[in-house]
């Protein structure tokens, strides 16, 4: 377990690293041992949000600063562009380098092969976003109670919009990476203490469910069989993944703001409001019983 000051973390692909928002400083893990292996300075002011893209060649980080810095595997940073407000989410397209920054008032779509960053606008703060498996199509989720969801070239495709307004701010949408569903499953979890489904095409799916406290963070787990869930309840919760509560991964003495599994394993990574950042080993073990004469297992 290390201690540090942030509300956001990111899993290297391959599980080797973690990297960390703490103050103005971004701080590279070594997952085996918990040591620190570099901070890196190129901020001039608090780090929000950080991602690696799914190769692990590259990852983001974006703050307060209004700034998105680009680093290398190597550590390096190769590449700062802006935004008009502050950097509130991250997120790198699953099939190529194209980066989603989302902040207070538009979000930008960048990738190495185009010069310029381009910009849109959205009617209310961006809060978190998600990429279908296929790359094509990015959800955002908004502090006035409505996802968005855009093409990869940034017109709107589909909206959202939950009950209550700001009152059901939305601060975690994740779209489900399994394979075996016929069509893309987006969750989102909003302030209104609910997570609830729908389908690229907007329709809800599966049953909403209550949380009995305010999300802060959703992540599916194990290939899309799992979801993860945090916030005001300082746990890492962890969920089938239409909704059911199946227990809890860890508990904290603060909110968790971030959670993230490390694809083929079962590492899981929680960072809190108090700066403590927990890596947690998840072992399933084989239930066997009788079921109406019938022997069954799961």
């Amino acid at each position: 377990m290390v201690s540090i000051l942030a509300l956001n973390s990111s899993l290297r692909p391959d599980g080797t690293q973690i990297i960390v928002a703490a103050g103005q400083r971004v701080l590279v893990y070594d997952t085996a041992d918990g040591s620190l292996i570099q901070p890196l300075k190129g901020h001039k002011d608090t780090v929000y949000c950080v991602n690696y893209a799914r190769d692990g060649k590259r990852f983001a980080s974006g703050g307060a600063d209004k700034c998105v810095i680009i680093w290398t595997s190597k550590l390096e940073g190769i590449l700062k562009y802006s935004h008009n407000d502050a950097v509130q989410a991250l997120s790198y397209n699953p099939v190529t380098h194209q980066l989603a920054s989302c902040a207070l008032s538009d979000f930008g779509l960048w990738c190495s092969e185009q010069k310029s960053v381009q910009k849109y606008k959205v009617p209310a703060r961006i809060n978190c976003c998600s990429w279908t498996n296929d790359g094509q199509y990015l959800a955002l989720g908004l502090g006035n109670g409505t996802v968005t969801v855009r093409t990869k070239g940034g017109e709107e495709k589909m909206r959202i919009e939950r009950p209550g307004g700001q009152a059901s701010a939305i601060w975690a949408v994740s779209w489900n990476p399994s394979q075996e569903e016929s069509y893309d499953v987006l969750c989102v979890a909003d302030w209104s203490q609910t997570i609830s489904f729908y389908s690229l095409s907007g329709k809800q799916v599966s049953k909403e469910r209550n949380l009995g406290y305010d999300p802060c963070c959703a992540s599916y787990y194990s290939k899309g069989e799992y979801l993860m869930v945090g916030g005001s309840n300082k746990a890492c919760v962890l969920y089938t993944r239409d909704g059911v509560k199946l227990g809890t991964v860890g508990e904290q003495k603060s909110w968790v703001w971030c959670c993230a599994g490390r694809p083929d394993s079962t590492s899981i990574a929680v960072g809190c409001q108090d700066g403590t950042v927990a890596l947690y080993q998840l072992i399933f073990s084989t239930v066997h019983g009788l079921y109406r004469e019938r022997y069954a297992f799961r």
